[in-house]
Parts: C-alpha cells; structure tokens; sequence
C-alpha cells in the first residue's frame, strides 16, 4: 500500500497517510522501522505497526504517571487497567520500565518509608498496611522499616504527646490521656512505644480545667435543676468529661 505523505502531530506522532486510509504512530516507531523513507507498507506490516504503536502509547501514559512520584509495579497496573488497555501490552510495558528501573518495589518502598518518617506523623505498623496493600514482600518492607528506629519513633510521639497537651487544655488528664492513646496507637505505633512516653501527662493538672467546667455547667444546668439534683447532675456530667 502506497504512502503518500506525513503529517507531524503535536503530541509525538506522526499522521501517515496511506492510499486508501490514514495511520496515527508514535514518532518513536517511525523512526524505528524508518518510515520517513519508506514507499509503501503491506497490510502485515500495518497490523504489526498498529500493535507496536500501542505498546508506545501505554509507555507514554506510564511514564506521564511517574512524573510526580515514584510508583509501585501494582499501582502502575492498577492506572493501565483503568485506562482499560489490553493484559498482554500492560504486561508488556511494566516489564519495559522495570527493566529500565524506572519501576523498581525496592526503591519504592525506600523512598515511601523515608517520607512518611520525616513528613508524617504515621508509625511502623499503619507504614507496614500501607505498603502490603501494593502487594510488596513484606520481607521487603521489614528491610526497609528497621530505618524507623524505637528511638525516632519515641521522638515523633513525644512531640505528639506535647502538641496535644497544648492544643487540648480543656480535656481532664484522664480523657486527654484516651485520646493521645487511640490517636498514637491508629498512627501505628505500639503500645510500649506509646506508653513510655506517657511521663510528658505527669505535669497535666486537672484543677483548674475541672473548677472552670464545674462553673460552666452550674451556669449552664442551675437554669432547669436545683438542690440535690442539681449536685448529682453536675457531677454526672463531670464523671463522663473524665474528671472523677
């Protein structure tokens, strides 16, 4: 079939325009099966341009897709399936880019850990579910993690435990103390990492915080309760705020 002529698109291709029909491929392919001087091509040789060409584009949107961060082998799957591209040139491409390193589970996983340890406030544990959900080894992971050691993991939690005591001035030590676990503890962190730095509570005072919240809510219920009831209101108030 004959060529008659080319068109060069903006977006890296090449319009060829046969006799009876027109091909749209990746300049890559062009120059790879010297079509610039070719004359004429057989249907064959179309149908293999046709799938070569594919491959290309799958490459093209992969590498689109690792230009913000890197990747791992199952989430760059993951993107290909969406964009509804066939199991066979998917296959194809993701063992291209791991063979040109530019997906590689091991640096992955690296890089992730070491961001979430200096930008995040995320421990070892919730780290660890993370990563087993891109079905890496978790050999793999453990590898990587022993990097976040007991000693920096103490570190992030006790500037936890101090940001919260600051910005949680009107919670009773008891109900401060709750929270500060359960938040540490869906972060990732074990309980013997959170417990030892439960010593920054020990200045807490509950004092002024429960004299405050006993005149807040004496002005608040001596509106509808008095006497007796209105005592047992109080404290039943107070009991569930964590101050008895």
């Amino acid at each position: 079939m004959k060529i008659n002529s080319y068109k060069k698109l903006k977006n890296g291709q090449y319009k060829i325009i046969l006799s009876d029909r027109e091909l749209v491929l990746h300049e890559d392919l062009i120059l790879k099966n010297n079509l610039l001087i070719t004359k004429e091509l057989s249907e064959e040789q179309i149908g293999h341009l046709e799938d070569e060409n594919k491959k290309y584009l799958i490459y093209d949107e992969a590498l689109k897709y690792l230009k913000s961060k890197l990747r791992s082998k199952q989430e760059m799957y993951q993107y290909l399936e969406k964009k509804e591209y066939d199991k066979k040139s998917i296959d194809t491409v993701i063992h291209m880019l791991i063979k040109q390193k530019y997906l590689d589970d091991d640096l992955y996983v690296q890089a992730y850990i070491n961001d979430k340890m200096h930008f995040t406030n995320d421990g070892p544990y919730k780290i660890l579910k993370s990563l087993k959900q891109h079905n890496i080894d978790k050999k793999t992971i453990d590898q990587h993690l022993k990097s976040f050691s007991i000693e920096l993991q103490k570190e992030k939690v006790e500037k936890f435990v101090k940001k919260a005591i600051k910005t949680n001035r009107n919670k009773s030590k008891k109900n401060l103390k709750q929270k500060i676990i359960y938040n540490l503890f869906n972060l990732g962190y074990s309980m013997d990492v959170i417990q030892s730095c439960l010593y920054l509570l020990e200045d807490v005072s509950d004092e002024n915080i429960k004299k405050k919240e006993q005149e807040k809510l004496y002005a608040k219920l001596s509106k509808k309760y008095s006497g007796s009831e209105l005592e047992y209101k109080i404290k039943q108030k107070m009991i569930q705020k964590g101050f008895y």
